[in-house]
């Protein structure tokens, strides 16, 4: 004997497996869901990064090209739209700096909610390593201060370093100095460093210490060049790009009174850098 349909008895055992399979399966589902849009947040949060700091794996000929907002601008922004717009206070603004984004996607999580910058000072200490400012976002359920946070604790690759935008303050090398004298002498010189940096407002100065030169006795007609090294520490930190610098004779021990400096010699400051390491151009004096 056949039969059409199903008995109520089917249709219970059917409904309560699906039911099963429903309560197993959609966890599931969010968690896959939720998964995607961490990697989607963290992804953005990178883009984000490499727009405030540059992209250090970037080189042409050789060279790192890509700075970021950081090394045009010599500070950090005050907020991620500054990326994307010149608000008129930065010097120096060469943006945007993010790409790829529309006007609201750039600055949201994958949940749509916001991802938060934030400058610190003095710098967060996380695993060891100074943490000069945080993206953070509050992940799937939306709330910060809960374990699914995407912030420095959980994703400290995705933050901005101290050592990736302020890297060193240290430079040694050589410093070469060709004396002329029409009588014999036997001068007490003394030099230092200047530094050009950019600041967020234009660009800044800053010196290192006086050194001493060792001379000795130069003859008169027979020029003489003192080629001397030094390893001397500016009292602040050069963020990433470009620096000028120069050299600098003095003929008092105070670096005030000043005889003779070099041109501007442009240099390149990357992240991770512990020192600044390079020979200066000559400086060239005639002793009177």
């Amino acid at each position: 004997m056949s039969r059409n349909g199903f008995t109520l008895i089917e249709i219970i055992v059917v409904m309560a497996i699906m039911s099963i399979l429903a309560g197993v399966l959609t966890p599931i589902v969010y968690r896959v869901w939720d998964d995607q849009k961490v990697d989607e947040t963290k992804a953005r949060m990178a883009a984000l990064k490499v727009a405030i700091a540059g992209d250090p794996e970037l080189y042409q000929q050789g060279i790192r090209s890509d700075y970021g907002f950081v090394g045009d601008i010599g500070a950090l922004p005050n907020m991620v739209d500054d990326l994307v717009s010149d608000s008129g206070i930065w010097a120096g603004w060469n943006g945007p700096y993010l790409n790829g984004f529309d006007a609201v996607a750039f600055k949201v999580d994958a949940w749509g909610r916001p991802i938060v910058f934030a400058e610190h000072i003095p710098p967060l200490e996380v695993s060891g390593e100074e943490v000069a400012a945080t993206l953070r976002s509050a992940g799937p359920d939306g709330s910060f201060g809960t374990s699914d946070d995407i912030d420095e604790n959980s994703a400290l690759f995705l933050q901005i370093l101290s050592k990736e935008i302020w890297p060193t303050a240290m430079i040694r090398g050589n410093l070469s100095v060709t004396l002329t004298a029409t009588t014999e002498a036997t001068p007490v010189y003394y030099a230092n460093l200047r530094a050009g940096y950019r600041n967020g407002t234009g660009t800044a100065t800053t010196f290192t210490d006086c050194i001493a030169l060792n001379i000795g006795l130069v003859q008169p007609g027979v020029p003489k060049t003192v080629i001397q090294a030094f390893n001397s520490n500016f009292p602040v930190t050069l963020p990433i790009g470009q620096i000028m610098l120069r050299s600098r004779l003095f003929n008092d021990s105070g670096c005030e009174s000043l005889l003779e400096e070099t041109n501007d010699m442009a240099i390149f400051v990357s992240n991770g850098l512990s020192e600044l390491s390079l020979n200066l151009p000559m400086l060239y004096y005639r002793i009177n």
